[in-house]
């Protein structure tokens, strides 16, 4: 018999159905049914398993539904405009690696900061022209 981390029987009633009811995606087999049986042992009924799924299902609904707004709210977030210009003048760098910028373009795509991206895009392609295009002049003179 596996041993889990922090051991089945230690577990909350609640996670203990959690595990019950996840798929084998998620939890082995015998984790599953490990937490049967201390579910059996505990002497928890349908009607209870019931209820706290019950309330799993709307807490996830709800945390489904804060994540969605988080998202939303992600979506039209912009840059300031220092924030704009700092990307603008260290284009270059940024894209070398040389100038640490939090959120990489990756990140913000992710996160689904769509504006954000589209700012951040803007900004490093036309601050590397601009570079591009001062430092060919500087070598003209």
């Amino acid at each position: 018999m596996t041993t889990f981390s922090p051991p089945i029987e230690s577990r909350s009633t609640e996670d203990l159905i959690a595990i019950k009811f996840a798929s084998t995606e998620y939890w082995q087999q015998e984790a599953i049914d490990q937490a049967q049986k201390e579910l059996t042992k505990r002497g928890v009924s349908r009607e209870e398993e019931k209820r706290l799924t019950d309330n799993l299902a709307k807490e996830i609904k709800h945390s489904e539904a804060k994540e969605q707004l988080r998202l939303e709210k992600n979506a039209v977030e912009s840059y300031t405009t220092f924030k704009k210009v700092e990307i603008f003048f260290a284009s270059p760098l940024i894209l070398l690696g040389k100038y640490y910028m939090k959120d990489s373009l990756s990140m913000l795509n992710a996160q689904n900061y769509k504006l954000k991206y589209k700012q951040r895009l803007s900004m490093l392609v036309s601050g590397s022209l601009f570079w591009i295009l001062v430092l060919w002049l500087m070598s003209k003179t």
